[in-house]
């Protein structure tokens, strides 16, 4: 099956995206890397009248450090994050979940924004920035809001995203001085819980 049809616009700056958002409504859809979106337009689960394309909206793509969290903009895709070099120690959980998430070929075009904003409870970085205690950031063509994930989450592919908002940027806490973090059954959990004090009763 293939996609209803849709008009496309390519979004040049933020405000070029949210403007078109503002304009389209519960009509218009974003799209970013696809690796979500594509499928679910083709089975025709959503058949949007505009589709809104910030792949090459270069302020959304960036990955920067910023008041203790790393920073994914919206337009960043997965393997941008999982190829810096920094990532293990800032974010460690981050790194050790990106080689989980399906092939290469899917994080190189996939983004982390889109991945968390299609809110697929069996998809890794919802997961990952859930369990980080993660943030959201929607704006709209006049406002920004920011929610923990805990509350952006709703339920299955069901987030607290508005019509007219975008999923600029998610943010990740750094790891913090006398954290540890592993995957269950991996070599580093089995060393951490060997080193790690038991709990008192």
């Amino acid at each position: 099956m293939k996609p209803s049809a849709f008009d496309y616009l390519r979004a040049e700056t933020t405000q070029h995206a949210l403007d078109a958002l503002a304009r389209g409504g519960e009509g218009a859809r974003v799209l970013a890397g696809g690796q979500s979106l594509m499928a679910v337009l083709n089975m025709r689960l959503a058949q949007p009248q505009l589709l809104i394309d910030i792949s090459r909206t270069a302020e959304l793509n960036t990955v920067r450090v910023e008041d203790a969290h790393l920073v994914v903009g919206a337009a960043a895709t997965q393997g941008s994050v999982e190829w810096r070099a920094t990532l293990a120690d800032e974010v460690p959980l981050l790194a050790m979940a990106f080689p989980h998430i399906s092939h290469f070929q899917i994080r190189n075009r996939g983004t982390v924004c889109g991945s968390v904003a299609h809110a697929d409870p069996s998809a890794e970085l919802p997961l990952v920035l859930t369990a980080l205690g993660g943030e959201v950031v929607l704006r709209a063509a006049r406002r920004r809001r920011v929610l923990p994930a805990a509350s952006f989450f709703q339920g299955m592919l069901m987030t607290a995203r508005e019509p007219d908002e975008l999923v600029e940027a998610v943010r990740f806490p750094l790891q913090r001085p006398g954290r540890a973090t592993a995957l269950p059954n991996s070599p580093r959990a089995t060393a951490i819980l060997r080193w790690w004090p038991a709990r008192p009763p």
